[in-house]
């Protein structure tokens, strides 16, 4: 359309890159599997088996 600037990246929605999205988002998961374990009762109780 002519009143539409012209785009230049398509993926680049809200200017964070692709890596930086899929690093929150292992980030995220990570916390959120250590929070499940520690309810449950599995977290680190010590080093001895």
């Amino acid at each position: 359309m002519a009143g539409s600037p012209p785009r230049s990246d398509a993926d680049d929605d809200d200017g964070a890159p692709r890596w930086v999205k899929v690093s929150a988002a292992v980030a995220v998961v990570l916390v959120v599997v250590f929070v499940i374990v520690h309810l449950a009762g599995g977290g680190m109780h010590g080093h001895t088996p």
